[in-house]
């Protein structure tokens, strides 16, 4: 059985980081997870917003608030959004500043450009994005070497939500919060 901490799923748009995560939470789990999709929370927060970079950031750091609040209170916060800043991934890390014993585990999202451009011609499109922006971002997504990488171009989510779930059965490390965070990108 697998103690409460922080997972993330994180990935470059389009690759299936929201399919994974409802999959995921749908599961008999180890885990007493609360799922937090950073999206679905920047929505509620700033309808009319043009998601610029200050409400995204706003949105993140709300999203990193509930999250510790759970971890506190003994649950495991399943956080899901891109992570590729280093700003965004720098308020998870000063939000668990108060739980330093949580484990942050990492589940990294892969895909290809041309697989992601085609998922992102077949959902509703964000305003924020364009196929251009969706491509390059899979390209230069910033992985860890610290993380659970799963390939999505090929695999269904069920598939991915089982191996995700096996891999946190067997008690993976905590990914070094300081490391994680300086591997994420600047703002453009």
């Amino acid at each position: 059985m697998v103690g409460h901490g922080v997972l993330v799923l994180t990935g470059p748009p389009c690759s299936g980081k929201s399919s994974v995560g409802t999959a995921l939470t749908a599961q008999r789990s180890p885990i007493d997870g609360v799922p937090i999709e950073i999206d679905s929370l920047f929505d509620v927060l700033f309808p009319d917003s043009d998601r610029n970079r200050r409400d995204r950031m706003l949105a993140y750091d709300a999203a990193h608030e509930l999250a510790r609040m759970f971890v506190e209170r003994g649950k495991t916060p399943v956080l899901e959004c891109t992570y590729s800043r280093r700003e965004q991934r720098i308020s998870l890390v000063s939000a668990m500043a108060r739980t330093p014993a949580a484990p942050l585990w990492i589940v990294e999202l892969e895909v290809g450009p041309e697989r992601a451009v085609e998922r992102w011609h077949q959902r509703d499109q964000p305003r924020d994005l364009t196929e251009h922006l969706v491509r390059e971002r899979a390209a230069t997504f910033p992985y860890s070497d610290h993380a659970l990488r799963l390939n999505t171009s090929t695999s269904v989510p069920n598939e991915l939500a089982l191996q995700i779930l096996s891999w946190l059965g067997h008690g993976p490390r905590s990914v070094p919060r300081e490391v994680w965070a300086a591997e994420g990108n600047d703002w453009d």
